[in-house]
């Protein structure tokens, strides 16, 4: 009876592996099917402020007013997603759900990318990859919503599966770092992946390193020299680093308080002050340092709360029904959490791969950057992804050894 099953699952082991690339590409159409279906029911309601703010951005673009709240310029939120929206805004005439199609594209993207970036595992983890991420609820959820997190998961996979291929041939540097770049210009804290991207590469191939950071630098930096020219200051991406530094750590912030948090008297004291959108950014930042100096260890209690809030499954903020869409979250995120940490317990036995790595060190820096401000779920759907990749690793790892022993 064992031979048996072990017959069996060979042979459906050998089956995925042959026919890992259909799979990938069937999980695309079931990407779509999903997503594109949920977003028909949805149509054009707007479910979450970000989403007017959003748009009003993409309206601004498309109006001739530049990136501007009102007549207002402004750098207070990153430009890539309103970029990302402008030609579907310009096409569709503002239809809201023909903007959401962006998001679904993007999930579609990433079912191939991840197939990519997970079958350097093996063929069968790509396959499984592609069909879980297709499946995951949150990201069916999200890549409906007018949110950067999708095309983000996009931008990254393309970043990492490009600067993998770069170790070998430098111009794949190129469109690695031309996403990173990108990437930085829609969800600012994955930056700091492109320096874990470059020492995973290697000095060996330095070429490469090199033209992928001054790849990834182009985009930036001519945002900088437009925010240099209209806001008359040096600005990386944005100018909200302050009010986020500042929700995150005040006497007020829990580890899961989110934007759910009094921050009234800075904003009275920001407006008695008289101070423009750069000013105001400076003054938040340095009202949440203060605090941070002053109160050592109960910012280090707060910090490991948010370190923690990442891996939950809701945030504080409640809407109606949210008790089934929790339980759902849960069930379909912790199972994945549980097998990721696994495949790190028994990498002695089994060996970590480059891609292992490279996924559970990106997870690590940016749970630990994302902590430095204020944690939401829907922050952390790009690293969902990679979480999936070492879940898949775990399964395929054992099932190899299984059924070859």
């Amino acid at each position: 009876m064992t031979q048996l099953a072990t017959r069996r699952s060979t042979l459906v082991f050998d089956w995925l592996s042959a026919r890992s690339k259909q799979i990938a590409i069937a999980a695309i159409g079931l990407s779509l099917l999903l997503a594109g279906g949920y977003g028909i029911m949805l149509g054009n309601e707007l479910r979450y402020s970000d989403e007017h703010i959003y748009l009003e951005l993409t309206q601004s673009l498309v109006d001739g007013r530049g990136f501007a709240f009102g007549t207002d310029s402004t750098a207070y939120r990153p430009p890539g997603y309103p970029f990302l929206l402008l030609p579907l805004h310009l096409v569709s005439g503002g239809n809201v759900f023909v903007m959401r199609l962006l998001g679904i594209a993007c999930l579609a993207g990433a079912v191939w990318f991840g197939y990519l970036l997970a079958r350097r595992i093996s063929p069968v983890a790509g396959a499984l990859v592609a069909v879980v991420t297709a499946a995951y609820p949150l990201f069916v959820y999200t890549a409906t919503a007018l949110y950067p997190q999708m095309p983000a998961l996009f931008l990254l996979l393309m970043t990492l599966e490009f600067g993998v291929r770069a170790r070998d041939r430098w111009v794949w540097a190129i469109p690695s770092g031309l996403s990173a770049g990108f990437l930085t210009i829609t969800v600012p804290s994955f930056a700091p992946t492109l320096l874990l991207l470059a020492i995973f590469i290697g000095w060996r191939a330095r070429k490469s390193i090199a033209v992928l950071l001054v790849a990834a630098a182009i985009i930036p930096g001519l945002w900088c020299i437009r925010n240099a020219v209209v806001m008359g200051a040096f600005i990386p991406v944005s100018t909200n680093n302050g009010v986020n530094l500042l929700l995150g750590n005040n006497p007020s912030a829990t580890g899961s308080s989110g934007t759910s948090v009094d921050v009234v008297a800075y904003e009275q004291r920001a407006k008695e002050l008289n101070l423009d959108e750069v000013g105001i950014d400076s003054f938040y930042s340095e009202q949440a340092v203060e605090w941070i100096t002053s109160n050592p260890a109960q910012a280090a209690g707060l910090y490991v709360a948010k370190v923690a809030h990442n891996f939950a499954y809701s945030d504080t903020l409640k809407t109606e029904s949210q008790g089934a869409s929790d339980l759902l979250a849960a069930l379909s995120y912790y199972p994945l959490l549980a097998l990721a940490v696994l495949r790190i317990m028994i990498s002695k036995r089994f060996p970590l791969r480059g891609v292992d790595k490279l996924c559970l060190w990106a997870i690590v820096l940016n749970v630990l950057l994302l902590a430095v401000f204020f944690t939401r779920i829907r922050f952390r759907v790009p690293l969902d992804e990679l979480t999936i990749i070492l879940a898949v690793s775990t399964v395929v790892v054992w099932w190899d050894r299984r059924r070859i022993a």
